[in-house]
């Protein structure tokens, strides 16, 4: 199983909503519906996306991470705004296996 969907493991079966404060200042929440599969990621007031499972969930935040590093055109952005500083809030968060 690839390293980063077990990580996402833990958000889908979180009930907790956290921020990420991009370097810039700007925010995105992403809320675990509490079902195990939804999660909701919304950037500021503006963008709101609504994912279904891990993959959908994985890609919907890495497109976004892309999307803002190719409008930035400073090159740290890519250093400082990673999926693995986004799945690494939830870590420990998830249900634990038995």
């Amino acid at each position: 199983m690839n390293y980063k969907l077990r990580l996402v493991a833990n958000i889908l079966t979180s009930k907790e909503e956290k921020v990420f404060t991009f370097h810039d200042g700007q925010t995105m929440s992403i809320e675990p519906v509490g079902d195990g599969k939804t999660v909701n990621i919304s950037l500021g007031e503006d963008e709101t996306y609504k994912t279904k499972g891990a993959d959908a969930f994985l890609k919907r935040a890495e497109k976004i991470l892309k999307q803002r590093a190719q409008g930035e055109s400073d090159e740290s952005s890519q250093n400082h705004d990673d999926i693995f500083k986004i799945l690494s809030m939830y870590e420990g968060c998830g249900q634990r296996r038995r």
